[in-house]
């Protein structure tokens, strides 16, 4: 059996891995969490961004506004029943665990 030399691991990785022994549990997890998503992104949701400009970010930020504003009495609207609701008792607050999962509260 021959022993195979193992490639000296790039800065980057040894900076992140020093990082995450200084973590606790549950940061790593986020950590974990986030980096899986990271990886389901493909190169063409990363290209997008890049392919921006700032006109096309004003005018896609002036288009939400404009939705947001339209939307204005319809979230009124269920902010008046969400409030009659928790005045009813008939909402719970919500729990979560350490790792961010709900539970009954």
């Amino acid at each position: 059996m021959t022993l195979q030399a193992i490639p000296e691991m790039p800065k980057y990785e040894q900076a992140l891995i020093g990082i995450i022994h200084t973590l606790p549990a549950e940061r790593i997890q986020q950590i974990l969490d986030y980096a899986r998503y990271i990886q389901t992104q493909t190169l063409e949701d990363f290209a997008l961004l890049e392919d921006e400009n700032p006109e096309d970010i004003a005018a896609d930020e002036a288009r939400w506004d404009a939705q947001f504003a339209a939307s204005q009495s319809e979230l009124t609207t269920m902010a008046a029943r969400v409030r009659a609701e928790i005045a009813a008792g008939k909402a719970r607050p919500m729990g979560f665990t350490k790792d961010g999962k709900i539970v009954p509260a």
